[in-house]
């Protein structure tokens, strides 16, 4: 067990003299919840943001009404208005930086009073289909109100159209009156339909059964976790071809403990590093990514030890290979499907159900899948006790055949 303890060791300080690759193998999970942190926010909802250009030639009130209605609300947010000319917003759309540009014609507010046809040009980008579909519905429904208010109120509004009488600077005492009469009586006729409503709409929230809907963030962090413990699984498997390249593994074989030490030792010091990957990836999802860690010790453990079977199985396939060069392309060729097929580089419900099927039966795909249960929600736990045992077995029965193959290429 010293010898162990000893060749353990002995690669950690070589890892230390290397802090860079260090650094990036636990600053993986790091950068991927920054990244997340970007794109989805603390709570993993994703909001689409686009740019609306506004071509503005009226620049009376009500064509400010129009361009302003875009930066209320829940809009607002999902849109950035930028008022520019038409020559501009037309060559700026055809680059494809914004979402739609509205022109508002001259004499747009003269028209609306007037009961007068006008016309709205809205282009669209076609690179994009949610935002610019929303600022079509809004101004269909800004025409759709228009029309309306001209129904009701179309005789009142024509009595501003033509502006104040000539030499006056506002309308006449009776114009206004008489304005604010009729709109008087349209309100209390309309009250009888508004106050109470003729039309209730109640609403019940049913809620669903079974596992609630998981965020954006929550159903990509653990596949962008498990993808950066297969970037450090291949970045650590090729470790034993190093050794063998400066003659290490042939003096170690003639000593009485043997290559068994060794290679023990080497999983050792990779555990020591998978479990600070483990560690900063769960404290992101905590603390950054505000994604509710149900078990976080369990969660760590897990991700720790199912990244050292996978470590002895990619060092299986290494050591398989004739030379340091094959080792690497054959390792990297079984790496990359499993990462594509086992949902570490997509998470299985963006993925064909056949394809999630045959993914969920990979080695990371399984594991992916149990540190999911782990981050979602309470494990029995004889369904985890099970499943480190499917990993001891795992490691159990790859590290013999890693130790036959490790003695096969220190003697050629």
């Amino acid at each position: 067990m010293r010898t162990v303890w000893i060749s353990a060791l002995k690669d950690l300080r070589r890892m230390r003299r290397d802090p860079t690759a260090l650094a990036v193998w636990v600053g993986m999970p790091v950068l991927v919840s920054v990244l997340l942190f970007l794109v989805f926010g603390s709570r993993g909802e994703a909001k689409p943001q686009g740019r609306l250009l506004v071509a503005d030639e009226d620049g009376s009130f009500l064509s400010s009404l129009v361009a302003g209605a875009f930066g209320q609300g829940e809009l607002g947010n999902m849109l950035v208005v930028e008022k520019v000319k038409q020559e501009e917003g037309r060559r700026r759309m055809n680059r494809g930086e914004a979402s739609a540009l509205l022109i508002i014609p001259k004499g747009f507010g003269q028209a609306v009073l007037a009961s007068q046809p006008c016309q709205l040009t809205l282009v669209k980008n076609p690179s994009q289909r949610i935002l610019p579909g929303i600022i079509e519905e809004v101004v269909s429904g800004m025409a759709e109100a228009g029309f309306y208010l001209q129904a009701l109120a179309g005789d009142q509004l024509r009595l501003f159209a033509g502006g104040p009488p000539p030499g006056a600077s506002t309308f006449p005492d009776e114009t206004v009156m008489q304005t604010s009469v009729a709109f008087n009586r349209l309100g209390a006729r309309l009250s009888a339909y508004l106050d109470p409503p003729v039309i209730q709409l109640k609403t019940s929230v049913v809620e669903a059964q079974g596992p609630s809907r998981m965020n954006f963030a929550a159903v990509y962090f653990p596949s962008m976790v498990f993808m950066t413990v297969l970037f450090t699984v291949l970045g650590l498997s090729g470790d034993a071809w190093e050794e063998h390249k400066q003659g290490a593994l042939r003096r170690l074989l003639g000593t009485p403990a043997g290559l068994g030490p060794v290679l023990a030792g080497k999983v050792l010091a990779a555990t020591v590093v998978f479990l600070l990957v483990a560690v900063a990836a769960v404290a992101c999802a905590q603390w950054m990514m505000k994604i509710p860690v149900t078990n976080p010790v369990a969660a760590v453990l897990w991700l720790t030890v199912s990244a050292a079977v996978l470590l002895l199985a990619v060092s299986v396939v290494q050591l398989c290979a004739t030379s340091q060069q094959t080792a690497h392309i054959a390792a990297f060729l079984v790496v990359f499907p499993l990462g594509m097929l086992g949902g570490c580089f997509f998470p299985f419900e963006f993925m064909p159900e056949w394809m999630a099927r045959i993914g969920r039966l990979t080695p990371n795909g399984w594991a992916l899948v149990q540190l999911r249960a782990l981050l979602e929600g309470p494990v029995a736990p004889a369904r985890l006790a099970a499943g480190f045992v499917a990993l001891a077995a795992a490691g159990a029965a790859l590290f013999p055949l890693a130790l036959w193959r490790l003695r096969r290429i220190s003697v050629t």
